[in-house]
């Protein structure tokens, strides 16, 4: 018996092929609107209309692949990514999802992932061929050269004519030196892949190698005749020739991408970018005009004439740029990242209000867009209003958690807070995204060794080597580990490999010289100082290091006349005539100091060491009133530097003369009111020389917003103010956050104590003024601190 009728099963069948055929056709036009907003730069659109392209069928696997295929060719690769992991999670036995993935992961220098989906590729199927070919892969990126010939010759005998596979050997061959097998092994390949440009572009690469650049240019041409409509190809060619110096011909092909592709903007923008870098900005810009007028619609031509008007310092005219962009496409894309361009323009530009402003804009009609919460947080963050920095890092994070460059500022929000370990946290994120980050990963070694783990920080260097085993800022960070350690024979090793991978640079003598002379060899310590200072005559470091040992050796003369050489080499070293003076003070020839150091403030007047020097030579000639002179004048010169403030307060507070510190204070807080340090300095002061409770409370209002950072001394600010009026355990409870953050602070000390001594406590009492007094440092109350201690005492015996 039929279930149902002929008629009705077809039309059931009928129904059932309209129905994919409807999901195929709207799944093709989330795709293609997706690629569009791609296109455009508007990426989280695009994410969203890519998943509703894979919502359309959830549970159809193959179609999530391909959507994953398609991503991948369209260039996002993070999406692509997102999406072959889903089908790996989706389907166990999916051998190209986890091969795909691991190529991404090999690309990111994820080796161990890459690893993972080789193995589970493997597992499925030991003899596909792709997935030999990526565990090949992952093997020499290992370098374990000799299983990755394995795996590339047993794909090949499965596969004769795999491009894969052929790619790894010859890549393989070279790696050992044999070019010439290489090269032969690709031609062979070549003759039975006749388009593909993969095998043509290693063959140009080895044919560089080996020294023959007529067939390697002959072979980036033949590639670029193959796919005449990759940019890249012709952007590969012409850096080819850059870099052999045929610049006029490197142009001729820019200019046919130009002419053959009239529609392709990169192709426009590669030849701008080549002219600002090989001939002039100016020619660039002048090339670059004519082709915004020509095509009105391509946007990032204008983007680009704001970037190369940014980096001829012309902000008047890239601002005309951005706004003439928010003009043509109203509220568009173009549009809302022009305004954030140019709201980061103002910030740069010191119009921190018009900054905010648009910003405050770009919010109101988007409170996603992320480049405008990125750009809130970091005016919060100059602005020491590190909560809201952070607040907005991490709402950026939400939607792009994999953003290298905004966990960086959240790095930097938690440190500015104090707050290491989520500072560390964040730093481990960023070297596992990206492994080859070596600024971060040497930033993550810093906080490992103030947090006093060692063995953690060597293990991220070693990671670090294993990646660049010559790495310059990797072996100056081993190279103070060891000096901390003392251990001055690994550390003089490490110094000396720094000197063979890098001779050409002063760092592995100028740590040669600092190994020697902790070692007791002042000789040879003053040697690699030479050698590092001929090697970079104009570094600070190398000749302040030589000059200290002269001195050392009781070599004044050497010292003189090493000085006058730079001098006279490089007349406007003011360094260098600092060290000139500091040479003559030690020497008691306070004029000649003096006339050194005021050539330094010439050449320089923005730095503040010799404006210092020449303040302690008259402290030291009884001369008060030309100490604070230049002081004063230090301070107009340098931007009310801090230190040169903390200088004339000193003097003027030993005189007595407590309305001029807080008159100098509080001057330098109006013109700097984003400076917490400064407001610390302020209501630190009030808080010891302010008359009556109306200047303790707007001691207290001013301090206000220190009891918000994580920093022991702007605590300790707020508890002695509570202390004055009388707030006694408002006062120990801030004391105790200053300890746990820093137990080591002798004022903090003597601030608790006497706190104790307010509340009756007297045993903690002593034991705190103890602490402070036996630190053996000056601090403002030490009197006090010694006078209550012996009345505490008398008072228990």
């Amino acid at each position: 018996m039929q279930l149902f009728p002929n008629g009705l099963r077809t039309l059931l069948l009928l129904c059932l092929v309209a129905n994919l055929v409807a999901c195929d056709g709207q799944k093709t036009n989330y795709i293609e609107e997706g690629k569009r907003l791609y296109k455009a730069g508007d990426y989280k659109k695009a994410r969203l209309a890519f998943d509703n392209a894979a919502a359309v069928d959830p549970e159809n696997i193959q179609g999530r692949y391909e959507l994953a295929e398609e991503l991948s060719q369209l260039g996002d690769i993070q999406d692509a990514a997102r999406q072959y992991q889903i089908v790996v999670n989706q389907d166990a036995r999916h051998v190209m999802a986890r091969v795909k993935l691991g190529q991404i992961y090999l690309l990111a220098s994820k080796i161990e992932a890459a690893e993972k989906m080789a193995d589970e590729a493997l597992a499925v199927d030991a003899e596909n061929v792709d997935a030999m070919v990526l565990m090949g892969n992952v093997l020499a990126a290992q370098n374990n050269s000799d299983a990755a010939f394995v795996k590339a010759e047993a794909a090949l005998q499965k596969t004769p004519d795999d491009v894969g596979a052929s790619l790894l050997l010859a890549s393989l061959t070279a790696k050992t030196g044999k070019l010439d097998k290489a090269i032969a092994l690709l031609q062979g390949a070549i003759g039975k892949h006749a388009e593909n440009t993969a095998m043509r572009l290693m063959l140009a690469k080895l044919y560089s190698q080996h020294h023959d650049l007529e067939k390697a240019e002959a072979t980036l041409a033949a590639v670029v005749k193959i796919e005449p409509e990759s940019v890249e190809h012709r952007k590969r060619w012409a850096v080819f020739l850059v870099n052999n110096k045929q610049v006029d011909k490197a142009e001729t092909v820019l200019r046919a991408a130009v002419a053959e592709l009239p529609d392709d903007e990169q192709a426009k923008l590669m030849l701008v970018d080549f002219l600002a870098a090989q001939r002039t900005p100016e020619i660039a810009i002048a090339e670059l005009i004519p082709m915004i007028e020509q095509n009105a619609g391509q946007y990032e031509l204008r983007f680009k004439l704001a970037d190369l008007q940014l980096a001829q310092k012309q902000a008047d005219k890239v601002e005309e740029t951005l706004k003439e962009i928010v003009e043509l496409d109203k509220q568009g894309p173009q549009s809302i990242e022009a305004r954030n361009k140019l709201a980061r323009l103002y910030k740069a530009s010191r119009r921190v209000d018009e900054a905010k402003s648009l910003v405050k804009e770009l919010l109101d009609g988007n409170p996603d867009d992320l480049a405008a919460l990125t750009l809130r947080g970091e005016i919060a963050l100059a602005e020491n209003r590190v909560p809201d920095a952070i607040t907005d890092f991490r709402s950026v994070l939400s939607e792009q958690p994999k953003n290298v460059a905004v966990l960086k500022l959240l790095g930097a929000a938690h440190l500015v807070n104090k707050d290491t370990v989520l500072a560390r946290e964040n730093l481990e994120q960023i070297v596992g995204l990206v492994p080859g980050d070596e600024i971060a990963r040497l930033d993550l070694v810093n906080l490992l060794l103030q947090a006093g783990d060692k063995e953690q920080a060597t293990q991220q260097l070693n990671t670090l080597f294993r990646l660049n085993p010559n790495s310059k800022n990797g072996l100056e960070a081993l190279f103070k580990i060891y000096a901390t350690q003392k251990q001055w024979d690994k550390a003089l090793n490490t110094a000396k490999q720094l000197q063979q991978a890098h001779a050409g640079d002063a760092a592995g003598y100028y740590l040669s010289g600092l190994a020697y002379r902790a070692e007791g060899k002042l000789e040879q310590s003053t040697l690699h100082f030479e050698q590092a200072v001929q090697r970079q005559p104009h570094a600070v470091e190398p000749l302040s290091q030589l000059v200290k040992n002269y001195l050392m050796s009781k070599e004044a003369d050497k010292a003189l006349s090493k000085l006058h050489d730079v001098l006279e080499k490089q007349p406007k070293n003011f360094f260098a005539y600092n060290l000139l003076g500091e040479v003559y003070a030690r020497g008691n020839k306070y004029g000649d100091a003096v006339k050194a150091y005021q050539q330094a403030i010439v050449i320089n007047p923005a730095w503040s060491v010799p404006y210092r020097n020449i303040a302690l030579i008259h402290i030291l000639q009884k001369h008060k009133n030309d100490a604070i002179d230049i002081l004063r004048k230090g301070i107009d010169s340098t931007a009310e530097s801090m230190e040169l403030e903390a200088d004339l307060a000193a003097l003027y507070d030993q005189d007595g003369e407590h309305q001029k510190v807080i008159d100098l204070y509080e001057d330098s807080f109006r013109k700097h009111p984003e400076s917490l340090n400064r407001l610390n300095n302020l209501a630190s002061y009030l808080a010891e020389h302010a008359n009556g409770a109306e200047a303790l409370a707007r001691a207290a209002k001013l301090a206000g917003p220190l009891a918000e950072m994580k920093d022991p001394y702007m605590l300790d600010t707020v508890a002695w103010i509570a202390y004055k009026q009388g707030d006694y355990e408002k006062s120990r409870q801030l004391l105790l956050q200053a300890f746990e953050l820093n137990p080591d602070i002798a004022v903090s000390d003597y601030h608790r104590g006497m706190v104790y001594f307010k509340q009756g406590d007297k045993g903690r009492a002593q034991e705190y003024l103890h602490k402070a007094i036996d630190k053996k440092v000056d601090f403002n109350g030490l009197a006090e601190a010694k006078e209550t201690l012996k009345a505490l005492e008398k008072n228990t015996q």
